[in-house]
């Protein structure tokens, strides 16, 4: 039986993993790719179609990889660009999807380190 995305718990080496990307990864701190369970935990939370996002790119986060955050609202996108730096725009598919934040319930969004007071509509695609 296919557990219910807004029932699911979120386990301790899950939490662990998130917490570190939305509080180390904005400062450079070297984080480890998740691992292959952490991947599989997170398949429930995908679109089931390929989705439009944006990324605001600036001389700090251009050569970022592995990990990397996108939105689904370009004014948000926005607000992480300098001079010099753009909105890119691009299409992926479910499967380049590590974590769609806006499927998340508010609670597990706090236990996965999801605690911003705004709302990024954040969604963490793989880039390997």
């Amino acid at each position: 039986m296919k557990k219910s995305k807004t029932t699911t718990k979120i386990p301790a080496y899950i939490s662990s993993w998130t917490d570190k990307y939305f509080h180390q990864s904005a400062y450079d701190i070297p984080l480890k790719f998740p691992s292959e369970r952490i991947i599989k935990f997170f398949s429930i939370f995908k679109p089931n179609n390929p989705v439009k996002l944006y990324r605001g790119i600036n001389q700090y986060n251009k050569k970022t990889k592995h990990i990397v955050s996108w939105t689904y609202k370009r004014e948000i996108a926005s607000n992480y660009i300098e001079e010099g730096g753009d909105v890119v725009e691009r299409i992926f598919h479910p499967k380049e999807i590590l974590l769609d934040t806006t499927i998340l319930t508010r609670m597990q969004k706090i236990l996965l380190g999801y605690d911003y007071k705004v709302d990024d509509r954040e969604v963490l695609v793989i880039t390997k």
